[in-house]
């Protein structure tokens, strides 16, 4: 009973920053001696710190106990297509200092990975901060039981030992996620999902991915696979002509993005316009290295093929949209990623599009949190972790998340 009300009195104090012990005794409903005995052993340990409090009347001022989030800290990964961007964070979630290494260069996304965690451990041990517990975000599915990255396409993953590598490299408790669960996480926490039970977050860059909010619970699906939208087919002839297993272009790797993804992704877009451009098509985009991000500035500047470009993708993107829509009935959509960010000018055509063609259209926003979202999720998924780790077993019972990984496994 002291584990469980130690735990319950920790849990008070992190939310509430800082308190007094009467304020304990009164939430919580615990005797004096009680709170008195567990903020000694809090105290103790580092995990909180006493103040003298300040008089406002007659009598003693109570002490205040404060909540110190420099007892520990956790480290957080975005594995995206372009790069691998990491954070060291305290017990409160601020981030102390970010890394960027770049996942295309020798040694692919791993290496790119663990040089950010060993820049972060690094950082760690310059600041004297214990890492409690890592999260890392990818652009695949994960397999829990088998610990394996699944159609990553984005950083060339399929079948890849993600947790035993990461095993290998690190000696504290972690977890694996995809990095648009991790982005939904971050959008309920501090995000544009606060409050609200029915809600999608969709990310659009490198590869495409969604994931679904419903009665406020994450729906992950029985291969941890739902919200998979990349791989929505939109035509018969995606049906009849495009298999994961082989390319279905010239000079494309067999394996690769899904149906959506080939019209909608940052990559697809690109090479779309390239190919205009190199049949002859009047751009100004002409002798350029066609990315999306300059794509999206000469439809700004009125340039009618990269416009043409948009249009189609606003068309592809509606697709999948009223897709989820007529599966989940989200209250909220939520664009996020590279290529989702980029569609703040065209919500209103976009949500157009919608218009007619469902019983309900969910309101359309672009992420708050700009390209921070999953490294967010990320940061609150290993803040979890540590939280739950420290719960009793018969106040929580045995806690599951996607690729958790004890030190002694």
């Amino acid at each position: 009973m002291l584990e469980v009300n130690e735990f319950l009195v920790l849990d008070f104090v992190r939310d509430r920053g800082t308190t007094t012990r009467p304020e304990i005794g009164r939430a919580l409903g615990l005797s004096d001696s009680s709170v008195s005995r567990i903020i000694g052993r809090l105290l103790k340990s580092g995990l909180a710190i006493e103040s003298p409090g300040q008089g406002t009347g007659a009598g003693r001022p109570s002490k205040t106990i404060t909540f110190n989030r420099r007892a520990g800290a956790v480290l957080a990964v975005d594995l995206g297509g372009t790069e691998s961007h990491g954070s060291l964070a305290d017990l409160s979630g601020a981030i102390l200092c970010e890394d960027v290494h770049p996942t295309q260069g020798p040694g692919g996304a791993f290496a790119a990975l663990s040089a950010t965690i060993s820049m972060l451990q690094a950082a760690a041990i310059e600041r004297s901060l214990h890492i409690d517990a890592v999260a890392v975000g990818i652009p695949a599915v994960l397999d829990p039981a088998a610990g394996r990255a699944v159609g990553g396409p984005a950083v060339d993953w399929e079948q890849f030992e993600i947790v035993g590598s990461l095993r290998e490299t690190l000696d504290v408790p972690f977890v694996v996620e995809n990095d648009a669960n991790l982005a939904a996480l971050a959008h309920a926490w501090r995000g544009d999902g606060r409050g609200l039970h029915d809600f999608v977050t969709v990310v659009m860059g490198t590869g495409i991915g969604a994931a679904i909010v419903a009665n406020g619970r994450l729906v992950k699906g029985r291969h941890n696979a739902a919200g998979e939208i990349g791989y929505l087919l939109t035509s018969r002839a995606q049906l009849h002509s495009l298999r994961l297993g082989q390319a279905s272009e010239v000079g494309e790797r067999p394996g690769g993005y899904g149906g959506l993804e080939k019209l909608a992704a940052g990559p697809s877009i690109a090479n779309r316009a390239m190919a205009l451009v190199e049949g002859g098509a009047a751009s100004s985009l002409t002798g350029l290295p066609v990315t999306p991000e300059l794509i999206f500035a000469a439809a700004a500047a009125g340039d009618t093929l990269a416009r043409g470009i948009i249009d189609e993708l606003l068309d592809d993107t509606a697709l999948g949209l009223v897709a989820i829509t007529t599966i989940v009935d989200p209250e909220l959509i939520i664009l996020d990623g590279s290529i989702g960010r980029s569609l703040e000018p065209y919500l209103a055509e976009l949500s157009g599009r919608l218009t007619g063609r469902l019983l309900s259209i969910p309101r359309l926003c672009i992420s708050s949190l700009g390209s921070n979202a999953t490294l967010v999720g990320a940061i609150a998924a290993a803040l979890q972790l540590t939280r739950q780790r420290a719960a009793p077993t018969a106040l929580f019972g045995a806690f599951a998340v996607s690729g958790r990984v004890e030190p002694d496994a």
